[in-house]
């Protein structure tokens, strides 16, 4: 088997102009896919595919809002038109500033919020695979790697929308792997814990005790990167998991083990 696990794989990662979707879009690319960088940053989005190029490999930008039903659309038939199919989604989109913090318990949660927290994070995943699923079956199959959380698996105060959405990926993600294990088209979950995005680097300069606190909840005493995390992605998406189907891959330092 090749060393380059995506060799000529097309591959959309959503929400892959920063954090965890920047490196699996990175990774992805060192393995030899054809990755469309996706999301609202188009500065970033930019940058990261002239990263990618200059290492040698390929890459192309795609603006998406998956909030706005045209660009999600318009994402897919521009992936398809540039590099001609698609093999593999990395659904990582998602409002993870409002993952926990005021006004996010049901009391306090504005009908306004919930629905966009819930279209960002969970709506984006059904259209994006509802649209992709047809696009892989024409390509005799593939991959899709939708990215939860461990909040799908425990609780934090405040978080009741994103909870809520990420819990809900977990059970489509099994949907979807009982419906289309026929036509060759695999469905898992990664499950991140504590990850050192630049999100989180703002809030621990707000709150510089906030690393020992969550530290206290996992077996290995440390944050998690997004370069372990483009790792677990990387084999959810490419062939040495081809027996694996409809799982939620947990890495969270055994966050959930407490």
């Amino acid at each position: 088997m090749s060393d380059l696990r995506l060799q000529d794989k097309i591959c959309i990662v959503t929400g892959s102009t920063a954090g965890i979707g920047e490196a699996i879009a990175v990774l992805f690319a060192e393995h030899g896919a054809r990755v469309v960088v996706s999301g609202r940053n188009e500065t970033n989005g930019h940058r990261i595919v002239e990263t990618i190029k200059g290492a040698g490999h390929t890459a192309a930008f795609v603006r998406c809002d998956v909030r706005v039903d045209a660009e999600v659309e318009g994402l897919i038939e521009n992936t398809v038109n540039t590099f001609g199919g698609l093999q593999v989604l990395v659904n990582n989109a998602a409002d993870v500033k409002r993952s926990h913090g005021p006004q996010n318990d049901v009391a306090s949660l504005t009908p306004a919020s919930w629905d966009d927290q819930i279209r960002v994070n969970l709506r984006s995943v059904y259209l994006l695979c509802r649209l992709a699923i047809p696009r892989l079956k024409e390509s005799g199959g593939g991959t899709i790697v939708n990215i939860s959380s461990v909040g799908s698996m425990v609780a934090w105060p405040l978080g009741a929308a994103y909870l809520a959405s990420k819990g809900a990926i977990n059970q489509l993600t099994r949907s979807m792997a009982v419906d289309y294990a026929a036509d060759n088209i695999r469905v898992n979950a990664l499950c991140p814990g504590w990850i050192h995005s630049a999100i989180e680097s703002e809030r621990i300069a707000q709150d510089p005790q906030v690393v020992d606190r969550i530290k206290e909840k996992m077996g290995i005493q440390r944050i998690g990167t997004p370069r372990e995390m483009a790792y677990a992605a990387l084999f959810l998406a490419c062939e040495e998991s081809s027996y694996v189907n409809g799982t939620t891959l947990v890495a969270d330092g055994g966050w959930t083990l407490q």
